[in-house]
């Protein structure tokens, strides 16, 4: 996308294909930063003295700035929304490969939290 494009984009409302694509994208980029920061436990070798976390941190961040632009795109120019949507994303992320990789238990108090993270992406999607 050229930059006059991307400009002209961020002055619209909503944009459902961006919307998408940036949810698709910060999928990939939470998934990576949890296996980043996780495996440390499941594979005590791949701690912070394994230079491999330190080497795919550059793909990862490049991964991340692509969601944010695409996030923001979507959300009609709104950075808080790009960064809510993130945040919300992340967390559901989490909860799905905290159960997959280390049977951590879900409790009511975990599925309030998910609940909340749906509330966000649903108000930055819907509500103006």
């Amino acid at each position: 996308m050229r930059k006059k494009e991307l400009s002209v984009m961020l002055k619209t409302d909503l944009n459902w294909y961006y919307i998408g694509l940036g949810f698709l994208v910060t999928v990939i980029a939470q998934v990576g930063a949890w296996f980043q920061h996780n495996l440390q436990f499941k594979y005590p070798k791949l701690d912070e003295t394994w230079w491999g976390m330190y080497a795919l941190s550059i793909p990862l961040t490049y991964v991340f700035i692509l969601a944010t632009k695409y996030n923001v795109v979507g959300y009609g120019g709104s950075i808080w929304g790009a960064r809510f949507v993130g945040f919300a994303i992340g967390m559901l992320v989490y909860a799905i490969l905290i159960q997959l990789y280390f049977k951590e238990p879900f409790t009511y108090k975990i599925a309030l939290q998910l609940f909340l993270c749906f509330s966000i992406i649903a108000v930055q999607a819907f509500l103006k």
